[in-house]
């Protein structure tokens, strides 16, 4: 069976690159991520599978927003306010998520859909407006 066949979400980079290679490498780790839970509801394993994945979300969290906010300070990013605002949601979803997992709830197509549609608002819009700011200071 080709597992390339259920593949929920796949880079492209008209929709998903910043023009920033080190960026673009981290997005593609959350979008592996993604597509591990969109696995794990295929295979019916995701009870076992969703855990392991949030906390890899949330040390995906840690190292990429902490990347950018770190650049954010150099810079002096005028909208590193509103930018950290948005990650810390993301990580209070990501905690939510857990809390729910061991209340026994099942948010398998919550986390997907959420996840989804952080890579659609957050990555498309929020990171692509600094992504010249970056490319001044030759980040790549």
């Amino acid at each position: 069976m080709n597992k390339d066949l259920y593949i929920f979400i796949r880079w492209s980079d008209a929709d998903y690159s910043v023009g920033i290679k080190t960026i673009d490498d981290q997005h593609k780790e959350l979008i592996k991520y993604i597509n591990q839970i969109y696995q794990s509801i295929l295979d019916r394993n995701s009870k076992e599978v969703t855990p392991d994945v949030l906390a890899n979300l949330e040390d995906y969290a840690r190292f990429h927003f902490g990347y950018e906010e770190k650049i954010f300070n150099q810079i002096g990013y005028e909208f590193a306010e509103e930018h950290i605002a948005e990650h810390r949601a993301f990580s209070e979803k990501i905690e939510q998520f857990k809390e729910g997992i061991a209340k026994g709830h099942d948010v398998i197509f919550s986390i997907t859909n959420y996840l989804r549609d952080w890579l659609r608002t957050h990555i498309q819009k929020e990171d692509r407006k600094y992504a010249s700011e970056f490319q001044k200071l030759g980040i790549q």
